[in-house]
């Protein structure tokens, strides 16, 4: 047992945590934690605003799948960091943020003082999986590895902690906490026989394998390769099974090819995906849906479920593997009945966007990280953009952040030795540019394709079919390639008609660099 001040015991619970790297903005009220970063092994990451903290810790975890730490202080850090804390909520990514709250005695008093915010637990209870709340220093080792045994054995939503600023500073006796790194549930032993039974009776089943098996991607395909089970991986899930494997249909549900193949099927096993209305509202899943999710909380939410199994994607799917192996099961693939496959992208296509994704999808290493924003291009990749390895197609599904897509990227890269790679808009760039500036100090050599038509157009698209008219929708943008290299990054424009010419050269000098570059390509998609 140690005598340590709360902001010791943090940076020391989270060296015994292994947590290798934190993402945030120091403050007034987090400089405890900040003097003791200084004597930790743990690397820290300035960024410009709390959101782009903690959407490059969102980024980090989702390409390492290792807890994406930000350190926030109170009241306006807290309420900048929440739309990140959304967004990984919505995507089940791993993320902790500790936050300050004001000295315990002043809490909820509504004084006025420095960063005071009415209730702010509750405002992170009503957007994180789980908020803690600390009043001694002797329960910071604690709060902190339980915080991490939900994010590693429960679904992957971020935790929230707040520890008073007089408890940071206060010194104490500490006894820091090794925890036994128990796994996620093993799945239910009578509710697999009766899966594999379910297998064994279908004629035309299909696997569905979701971002609760980007880590199982060897037993998922496993079992493809020895069942010839048919399957489709959702966007989030891209990659498990890569695009060109023979039994690969689709790399997203929701849109038409891959639903009219599911129309075609007797039973679906689902396995590590929430099924959610965004990605397969209207997919026309078959009574016989087996569903196999570690939170059960997602059978029959959006889908009527016959059979739920609750466990962890690898372990279950295993556990399917073996008993289907010891019956000798095997389907025949996707049928000549229907166009197998994913649809190809093409330098040829007609839509604009698919050119431009064929275009970056031959520049990049197989396993390269490419991470999205919402914008017209990433909405086509969701559905064509082909992967070959797991966790390196980042979307920010469900929340839906405009500006995720750079910081997001910038955090991938300090987690990751592969390409990465940054798909936004003119729109959505300007919510996070200022984090420009954190990939220039870092060195990040990652290339920012941002796809400008000087408007939220497909805003307009949309005020166009429903009203006939637009509003709000034109904006005035800065020079991109002047704004970037006064950042300090590289910057060129590429004209649309020299994308297929140009394109692959930028991309391959961008990743020589030891700074980002801003990559302008206007479009009128």
């Amino acid at each position: 047992m140690s005598r340590l001040t709360g902001g010791e015991a943090v940076v020391a619970q989270l060296e015994r945590e292994g947590v290798d790297v934190a993402f945030g903005i120091p403050g007034v009220h987090t400089l405890e934690i900040y003097d003791a970063l200084l004597d930790s092994g743990i690397d820290h990451v300035t960024t410009r605003h709390e959101q782009g903290a903690g959407f490059a810790a969102d980024g980090y975890a989702r390409a390492t799948g290792r807890v994406g730490v930000c350190l926030v202080i109170t009241g306006p850090g807290l309420t900048n960091v929440a739309t990140a804390v959304g967004q990984a909520y919505s995507d089940s990514s791993p993320m902790l943020v500790i936050s300050t709250t004001n000295t315990t005695n002043e809490a909820g008093r509504g004084k006025g003082h420095l960063h005071e915010l009415k209730a702010q637990q509750g405002v992170m209870a009503s957007i994180a999986a789980e908020s803690y709340h600390v009043d001694r220093v002797a329960d910071v080792p604690g709060a902190i590895a339980d915080a991490f045994e939900r994010l590693q054995t429960d679904r992957p939503r971020p935790v929230h902690i707040q520890i008073p600023t007089d408890v940071l500073e206060r010194a104490e006796p500490v006894e820091l906490v090794d925890r036994d790194r128990a796994g996620p549930p093993g799945p239910d032993t009578a509710r697999i026989e009766e899966a594999v039974e379910r297998l064994a009776g279908a004629d035309h089943p299909l696997l569905v394998v979701g971002g609760g098996t980007v880590d199982a991607a060897e037993q998922v395909r496993a079992f493809v390769d020895e069942t010839a089970i048919p399957v489709i991986t959702t966007a989030a899930g891209k990659g498990v099974v890569p695009a060109d494997h023979d039994c690969c249909v689709a790399t997203a549900l929701g849109h038409d090819p891959a639903d009219e193949f599911v129309g075609t099927r007797d039973l679906v096993l689902a396995v590590g995906t929430e099924l959610s209305a965004q990605d397969s509202a209207d997919t026309p899943f078959p009574e016989a849906l087996i569903h196999v999710d570690i939170d059960p909380r997602n059978f029959g939410n959006n889908h009527e479920t016959a059979l739920g199994i609750v466990g962890d994607a690898g372990a279950t799917l295993g556990a399917i593997h073996e008993r289907a192996s010891g019956r000798g099961l095997r389907f025949d693939g996707p049928t000549d009945a229907v166009d197998a496959g994913p649809e190809p992208l093409s330098t040829d296509a007609e839509d604009d966007r698919i050119h431009l994704l064929a275009v970056v999808r031959e520049a990049l290493e197989d396993d390269a990280v490419v991470v999205n924003d919402m914008t017209k291009v990433s909405y086509a990749a969701r559905t064509r953009f082909p992967t070959g390895a797991p966790r390196s197609f980042l979307f920010p599904r469900g929340f839906g952040t405009l500006g995720f897509g750079p910081p997001a990227a910038f955090g991938a890269a300090i987690g990751s030795d592969r390409q990465v790679v940054s798909l936004v808009g003119d729109g959505g760039s300007l919510f996070t540019i200022g984090d420009l500036a954190t990939a220039v100090q870092y060195d990040l050599a990652v290339p920012i394709i941002v796809c400008n038509d000087d408007s939220y157009d497909i805003l307009e698209d949309v005020q166009r079919r429903d009203y006939g008219r637009t509003m709000a929708t034109e904006i005035e943008n800065p020079d991109f390639v002047a704004l970037a290299e006064s950042f300090g990054a590289a910057a060129r424009r590429i004209g649309f008609d020299a994308v297929e010419a140009e394109l692959p050269e930028a991309l391959s000098a961008a990743f020589a660099r030891d700074r980002p570059t801003v990559i302008e390509i206007p479009v009128e998609f």
